[in-house]
């Protein structure tokens, strides 16, 4: 019969080591939750993988112990235990009452006491033990019946791994640690043995006992002094050392044995922590009110839907063909009504009832759908009409409330919000149609959660009039594409592939050899060691020379070989992300490119894209921007480029009402001349260019929470130099510091900041005990309002234009947002009337009390438009 298992888990040792193993995890309110998690999934894995018979956790008692009343100094170097660890200490707690694991303490003794006395009545009744834990004190249990599990690597120790490890024994363990004692509990030990001497001396006199009897024996001086002369203080060492095994715990190992969790506790508490990837693994998924579904087919039952749904909230759920990016029909669609309706359409309905369907789309009364951008692309790509044209969207909805967040799925949205689970429905709908039903009966209990939080946040225009409308513009951006001349592209990697191989020989000529340049092992062996330039500290994991961008750029004004390297690496990423990987990426059914924008990504508000990411195309160097070259316009068409002109500074302007920026932007003055003057006085006059660089490294970087240190190495400075540019700016720019302060004042009360336009950004960090992570939290607190509402403007504008060019039915079109930029399509003959529009919707869009200016250009590139 094979011995049933009990698992004992070393409490603190296993929260403490979560504790430093991840760092800077927090739920929603910013409260820390890394050693909660790091804990909860090492007991996860624990009762999933090993499938103990009984398991417990030990944790430490309040207040002193026997060993305290033995060694009045025992642990008195530790440090205290950190405040945003020791409010975690409780949701520990929790998760072992929920997942109905024993939490085990003993009044006055550690909780390697209590495991060593479970292990030896575990021991008595025929158990294996194993104990859970990082500590090598407790190496003195293991036995033939008891082992040792590192979580860290979930390795088995048993007598032959402790002798491999410390080179004693089992048994010889207190011995040994009573000699290299404990630094960290503050045992003494014998001064001047180690590690090493004490294996020796203990693998070579058997036991401590007879150590010390032979002490005079012990041929090394130092070893033979320190026994002699620390004898009592080695004996009380043992005695610390020592785990108790004897106490009179008041439990039956059968309260020990494992249960299982509390599903719908765990469930919540998870929710409350935020450990997406363990909710699921608790609640079973149950079928919603209204899953079950009525079949409509045919014309009279399309007609009846429209009566029976007329002017109500309907929740839509599409099914969509898997793995076939050609496809363009719908497999089937279910709606949600409420009150116990919901409906499916197969795909041969939504086919031959197209006609009839259009009326539903454009039925009144409000839709509302999760994904709606995914739903736009499907039908427009299948050339039909984007319906419906009115929709909320959830999954919009989600991200707005909580832009930090990562995952907006509906199955995630479900577990957040409504405290749902939402799984494949094969185990629990016979029929498929049930399940789609049952997700868009999810759809519409999360948009009756979601939109009251909206309002109440005060962000009903911001969805309505910027981020819904937005949904259409970009699907048709996507859908429409920008046209690539891929031959000029060929050609201009051929030239930089030509440009690459010269740089490379001229790299090699400098360095005397030949070297791979891609390595940075080789190229800082070259640089640092083999050229003799200034060293930068090797990396701690690698063991080699940084040869990263920071450190390059230290030395390339000085040194020609770095200057070449990073034209070398700025020429071979452009040659493989750009000139090589565009054309693979243009459909040559229409020879465009078409990006995928990303609207519930940046936590700013700001758009991304991707596939390819339009908005990292290089624009600094003439490299890069001879990328744009090989945007271009259809036949009878140009391409304009308009370009919001220093956004983020004039919102900065209006939010502080510095009256010094509001004059600069309101007299058309060049605001980094002005800084220049303002901050560096006459130095500014003698050398206009390069304070003028300074100025608007200044005025940048002040939105960005620029600390003296960054500006520093940004101006290539002293610090103390740094620090003092700062300090004239905020004494020229008191307006500005005034806001700072106010904003950083007001993101400590409420935890959140705010738009021009009531987007929030939650700013948990701003909390933290981590220094680093609270200085993150102010930077991002200060220029989160300022990008956010040059977002929001960017947005407001293009929702505009959209809805200008279909009202007057013009053939010019919005093809890409890049940053602060948006590129059009123009038709020649339209070319004077857009050149009025464009900058008229983007400078009137809102009213600032600084005006907003657009500079635009028209070419037949993207880069001729500049």
């Amino acid at each position: 019969m094979v011995p049933e298992r009990i698992f004992l888990v070393d409490g603190m040792s296993q929260i403490y080591r979560a504790y430093h193993a991840i760092r800077n995890l927090t739920n929603k309110e910013g409260k820390p939750t890394n050693a909660v998690y790091g804990f909860t999934t090492m007991l996860r894995r624990l009762i999933n993988e090993e499938e103990p018979d009984y398991l417990a956790v030990a944790m430490e008692s309040k207040g002193p112990t026997v060993r305290h009343e033995q060694y009045e100094d025992y642990k008195a170097n530790r440090p205290r235990m950190p405040d945003d660890l020791a409010e975690q200490i409780p949701y520990v707690e929790k998760v072992c009452q929920a997942l109905r694991v024993p939490i085990l303490e003993f009044e006055r003794y550690e909780a390697d006491d209590v495991i060593g006395t479970l292990a030896s009545k575990a021991e008595a009744a025929g158990h294996q033990v194993v104990i859970v834990t990082i500590d090598k004190d407790m190496f003195q249990l293991v036995n033939q019946l008891v082992q040792v599990l590192d979580p860290r690597t979930m390795t088995y120790l048993d007598s032959s791994k402790v002798v491999e490890k410390m080179g004693v024994e089992p048994g010889q363990v207190i011995d040994y640690l009573a000699l290299v004692g404990d630094t960290s509990d503050n045992i003494p030990g014998a001064p001047g043995i180690g590690v090493k001497g004490a294996a020796k001396l203990i693998g070579e006199y058997g036991d401590l006992e007879n150590l010390l009897a032979h002490a005079d024996a012990v041929g090394r001086k130092s070893y033979r002094e320190s026994l002699q002369d620390n004898r009592e203080q080695i004996m009380q060492s043992r005695e610390l050392v020592t785990i108790h095994r004897e106490l009179d715990l008041p439990l039956d190992m059968d309260d020990l044995r494992r249960e299982a969790p509390d599903n719908q506790k765990t469930f919540e508490l998870f929710t409350e922590l935020g450990f997406k990837s363990l909710v699921e693994d608790f609640v079973q998924p149950t079928k919603r009110e209204d899953a079950e579904c009525r079949e409509i087919s045919g014309a009279e039952a399309v007609k009846d839907l429209l009566e029976e749904i007329a002017g109500r909230t309907v929740s839509l759920a599409v099914e969509y063909p898997e793995g076939d990016p050609e496809a363009t029909d719908w497999l089937g669609l279910a709606l949600s009504a409420g009150d116990n309706q919901s409906f499916y359409l197969d795909d041969q309905t939504l086919r031959k009832q197209s006609g009839e369907l259009e009326a539903l789309w454009d039925k009144p009364g409000a839709w509302v759908v999760h994904d709606l951008k995914q739903h736009l692309l499907f039908q427009l790509r299948g050339g039909r009409p984007a319906r419906p044209r009115d929709a909320r969207d959830t999954m919009l909805m989600g991200y707005l409330l909580q832009p930090n967040q990562n995952d907006f799925s509906l199955p995630s949205l479900a577990a957040d919000y409504l405290g749902q689970v939402l799984k494949d429905g094969a185990e629990l709908f016979d029929d498929p149609r049930q399940e789609l039903a049952d997700r868009a009966a999810v759809v519409r209990q999360l948009d009756r959660k979601l939109l009251p939080e909206i309002e109440e946040k005060g962000m009903s225009s911001l969805l309505e009039e910027i981020e819904t409308p937005l949904v259409r513009v970009l699907a048709e951006m996507e859908v429409l594409g920008v046209k690539i001349d891929c031959r000029r592209l060929k050609a201009m990697s051929q030239e930089q592939g030509d440009e690459i191989k010269q740089l490379s020989q001229r790299i090699h000529d400098l360095a005397g050899e030949t070297f791979n340049i891609n390595s940075p092992r080789q190229l800082g062996q070259i640089l640092f060691d083999q050229m003799g330039l200034p060293q930068p500290k090797k990396t701690r994991k690698a063991g080699h020379y940084s040869t990263s961008v920071e450190v390059l750029e230290k030395l390339a004004e000085e040194h020609e070989i770095v200057r070449l390297v990073l034209e070398y690496r700025e020429a071979s990423k452009l040659k493989s992300t750009y000139l090589d990987a565009l054309p693979s990426l243009v459909d040559p059914r229409s020879g465009r490119l078409h990006t995928s924008y990303n609207q519930m990504v940046a936590a700013t508000g700001r758009l991304s894209s991707s596939n390819p990411n339009l908005q990292n195309i290089p624009i600094k160097s003439e490299q890069g921007r001879r990328v744009r070259r090989a945007f271009v316009a259809e036949e009878g068409f140009s391409i304009l480029a308009a370009d919001y002109s220093q956004i983020e500074l004039r919102v900065m302007a209006h939010l502080s009402q510095d009256p010094v920026l509001l004059e600069s932007f309101r007299e058309g003055q060049d605001i980094h001349e002005r800084t220049a003057r303002e901050v560096f006085g006459m130095h500014a006059v003698m050398e206009p260019d390069r304070f003028r660089r300074h100025a608007k490294v200044i005025n940048f970087g002040i939105m960005y929470g620029l600390s003296a240190f960054g500006l520093a190495q940004s101006l290539k400075i002293e610090r103390k130099e740094a620090q003092k540019f700062i300090d004239d700016y905020f004494a020229r720019y008191s307006g500005v510091k005034e806001w700072i302060d106010k904003t950083l004042r007001q993101v400590r009360e409420h935890g959140y900041v705010s738009t021009l336009f009531g987007r929030i950004r939650q700013i948990p960090e701003i909390r933290s005990r981590n220094w680093n992570l609270r200085h993150f939290g102010e930077r991002t607190a200060i220029n989160a309002p300022i990008q956010g509402t040059a977002a929001d403007l960017i947005k407001k504008a293009m929702v505009e234009i959209h809805r200008r060019l279909q009202k007057q039915e013009m053939k010019s079109r919005m093809i890409m947002q890049v940053h602060d930029e948006l590129v059009f399509e123009v038709a020649d003959d339209e070319a004077g009337q857009m050149q009025s529009l464009v900058p008229e919707v983007m400078e009137g869009v809102a009213s600032l009390d600084v005006p907003l200016k657009v500079d635009q250009a028209l070419g037949p590139t993207w880069y001729d438009a500049k």
